[in-house]
């Protein structure tokens, strides 16, 4: 991917990635391939993914969520979400997401997930 929709903050080993815009088929696939390379790949496995900045994500955006996670614990890490939309947040409980994903309000929140254990 040329032009990264996506942003990357490093806060004490905790890889923070911020998408921006929509996660839809146009480039869902290619986000999971990217972070899988550039991270998980790379053992960087605690990661946040701050949904604040996505304003629509559809079947194939939700699907990229779940392999994410499933790679980051596969891997011995784990993958929060944090800045949910009420839109986001509508979706992820109709699809019954809200119980298999980590999510918190704040990226402060989050990063509590994996520094108080």
């Amino acid at each position: 991917m040329d032009e990264r929709f996506y942003s990357v903050t490093n806060i004490r080993d905790i890889w923070v990635v911020r998408p921006k815009g929509e996660l839809d088929m146009t480039n869902a696939t290619t986000f999971k391939e990217d972070i899988k390379k550039e991270f998980v790949q790379q053992g960087k496995v605690n990661m946040i993914l701050d949904l604040s900045l996505v304003n629509y994500i559809d079947s194939t955006g939700l699907g990229v969520l779940i392999s994410l996670q499933r790679s980051c614990r596969m891997n011995g890490g784990a993958l929060v979400f944090c800045g949910l939309e009420n839109n986001l947040k509508r979706i992820l409980k109709m699809t019954s997401l809200d119980s298999v994903f980590t999510i918190r309000e704040s990226l402060e929140e989050a990063l509590k997930v994996f520094l108080e254990g």
